[in-house]
């Protein structure tokens, strides 16, 4: 299986290899993550952390771990391992998560601590079933709401009780110091992402929005965090240099923002569809791409780990759009950030199958939309590529309603 897993990312990495102006410092990024799905290291890959899913800050890990493992989201060749083993109607995320960990090809997690928050039914039977198999996980337990004091101090002492077991499996010491780098470390490279993000935007047609996004992405892979950040500045800078060397016409494509489900490499299903749709995805709004704008707390002298990690709290509860919580204000919140800041022409809510939590929030999204005379497209897939053209066919009928739209506002304009 490391083989069709590392040739499922490699054909994607292709793909999207060209679509750009021709900076060579994309290749790096490219590389990067050809590397971390190669078939020889997936089998000679051992993480002391694993961090299932995108809920779960990525500071608390990297202040035990230099260097945990995140498994983010799904893969077509996992998913399909774990057709056996689990029943159809499991969602795409947990079957592949299976697939990852359980496969007889690499034993990724035979000597992992796998860190899994709890947000939902999905999530509880998949530690049940990781453990039947013998691998450690540790379970933590998120609060239901986030916006009283008493919630917040439960966040922060759960997540304060799994840092120090994640630190106990890695024979290190939990100290505020360490976690108050890893703040400082993961600040920079927000900077760095909202940076390049900003300039790219600034001309659409410079590189598709799926090689966007992997760049991105790619953080999270990164051996080195330092030389990736090096690297995504050079490329900021090489793409501001073109900018100004060229006469760049205007992108006449319908914007679109992508909410709910997270899409994550390799599966870049929806991003290649707006794109042969004839839409630009200019920004997404999911558990994964709020970690790039997330605030850093205040950090002072003489902090203990439990005051940062409340504070934490308090700065970024509210801002997460967490499928846990039962009154959801970070999801609208942010949808309503960006229709303020970017010309959105349109949102595609993406579902997928068995990640029914987010349809929990498409209502107040529509209203919102609404509000600011955005329609909104709910597209509901999985890893699958049988409803390619399906999905095809309702998108370019969207992208074409917004086409419309502009030119009839643009004639009312004129």
């Amino acid at each position: 299986m490391s083989e069709r897993l590392m040739n499922e990312a490699q054909s994607i990495l292709n793909q999207v290899a060209s679509e750009h102006c021709g900076f060579s410092e994309s290749a790096w990024f490219l590389d990067e993550m050809a590397n971390a799905f190669h078939a020889e290291n997936l089998k000679n890959e051992k993480p002391e952390i694993i961090v299932l899913g995108e809920d779960f800050h990525a500071e608390l890990a990297l202040a035990v771990c230099d260097h945990p493992r995140f498994l983010l989201g799904g893969s077509l060749e996992t998913t399909h391992w774990s057709d056996a083993l689990l029943p159809r109607d499991a969602d795409p995320v947990s079957r592949s998560a299976c697939g990852w960990l359980l496969n007889e090809h690499f034993q990724m997690g035979s000597d992992a601590l796998i860190v899994l928050t709890l947000t939902n039914d999905n999530r509880r039977k998949l530690a049940g079933l990781l453990r039947s198999h013998g691998l450690r996980v540790l379970t933590v337990d998120l609060p239901p709401v986030y916006h009283t004091a008493a919630s917040q101090r439960a966040w922060a002492t759960e997540m304060y009780r799994a840092a120090k077991e994640m630190a106990a499996h890695c024979h290190t010491r939990l100290t505020a110091r360490r976690l108050a780098q890893a703040i400082l470390d993961v600040r920079k490279l927000r900077k760095g992402m909202q940076a390049f993000h900003k300039t790219v935007l600034k001309t659409p047609g410079c590189m598709s929005p799926a090689l966007r996004e992997i760049i991105l992405e790619s953080a999270w892979y990164a051996k080195d965090r330092k030389a990736w950040l090096e690297h995504l500045y050079r490329l900021t800078s090489q793409i501001a240099a073109w900018q100004t060397r060229y006469l760049i016409n205007p992108d006449d494509r319908p914007w679109v923002m992508t909410a709910g489900s997270p899409i994550i490499f390799p599966n870049e299903k929806l991003p290649m569809l707006l794109e042969a749709s004839g839409l630009f995805l200019a920004d997404r709004i999911d558990g994964l791409s709020v970690q790039m704008n997330m605030p850093t707390p205040a950090l002072q002298r003489f902090d203990t780990v439990q005051k940062i990690l409340l504070r934490i709290a308090e700065v970024r509860m509210p801002k997460e759009v967490s499928g846990a919580w039962t009154v959801n204000e970070g999801l609208p919140t942010a949808v309503e950030g960006m229709l303020r800041r970017i010309p959105i022409d349109g949102i595609v809510y993406h579902v997928l199958k068995g990640q029914i939590e987010y349809d929990f929030e498409l209502p107040r999204v529509e209203e919102i939309a609404a509000e600011y005379g955005v329609p909104v497209f709910r597209l509901e897939t999985d890893y699958q590529q049988q409803d390619v053209e399906q999905l095809r066919i309702r998108m370019e009928a969207f992208s074409e309603m917004l086409r419309q739209r502009n030119s009839e506002r643009m004639r009312i304009a004129q």
